[in-house]
C-alpha cells in the first residue's frame, strides 16, 4: 500500500492507507484503555497482563510499551504481555526503559532463556524483545523471565 502511494497511485491506494491507519490507531486505543482498566499483575522484578485475544498479537508489544509509566504501571520494572497467536501458541513480549538497560536489564537474554525453558523460542533487543511459548505454559514462564531479570538487576 506505501509503496503504491509513493509511487503515485493517490486514489484509492491513499484511501486505503489512510484507512488502514485509522483501524491501526483505533486498535491502539483501545489496546491501552483495555490495559489501563484491567491492570496489570505484579512479580518481585516484572509486570504483566494477558490479553487474550481482546489484543491483536501483531500489536500487544507496541502497547506494552506504551503502557509503560501509565496510570497503574510502574517504569522501574519491565512489562511483559501475552496474547494468543493461535490455539497452541502465546505470543510474548517485553518492554522495559533505557534506565533499567543501564542498570543491567536485557530482555534479549530474558526472552531466550525463559522461553528456552518452557520449550519455545525468543530474542530481541535489550529494551524490547519477544518470544512465542506454548499455551498452558505461562506462569511456569513468568516464573524463570521474574529470576532472570531479578539476577540481572542484582549486579
Amino acid at each position: 500500500m506505501g509503496l503504491a502511494v509513493c509511487l503515485g497511485y493517490r486514489d484509492e491506494a491513499l484511501d486505503e492507507a489512510r484507512r488502514l491507519l485509522r483501524t491501526h490507531r483505533r486498535n491502539l486505543s483501545e489496546g491501552l484503555e483495555w490495559v489501563k482498566t484491567a491492570g496489570v499483575e505484579h512479580a518481585e522484578h516484572v509486570q504483566w497482563f494477558d490479553a487474550g485475544t481482546r489484543i491483536r498479537e501483531t500489536i500487544v508489544g507496541i502497547i506494552a510499551g506504551m503502557a509503560l509509566g501509565s496510570e497503574g504501571v510502574r517504569r522501574d520494572q519491565p512489562i511483559i504481555a501475552f496474547a494468543e497467536e493461535n490455539a497452541q501458541e502465546l505470543k510474548v513480549s517485553a518492554r522495559g526503559s533505557g534506565f533499567l538497560v543501564r542498570d543491567g536489564l536485557d530482555l534479549s537474554v530474558v526472552m531466550a532463556e525463559a522461553s528456552a525453558a518452557v520449550d519455545g523460542g525468543g530474542g530481541g533487543h535489550d529494551v524490547a524483545a519477544g518470544a512465542t511459548i506454548p499455551q498452558g505454559r505461562r506462569d511456569e514462564f513468568l516464573e524463570h523471565a521474574d529470576r532472570i531479570v531479578g539476577d540481572q538487576l542484582a549486579d
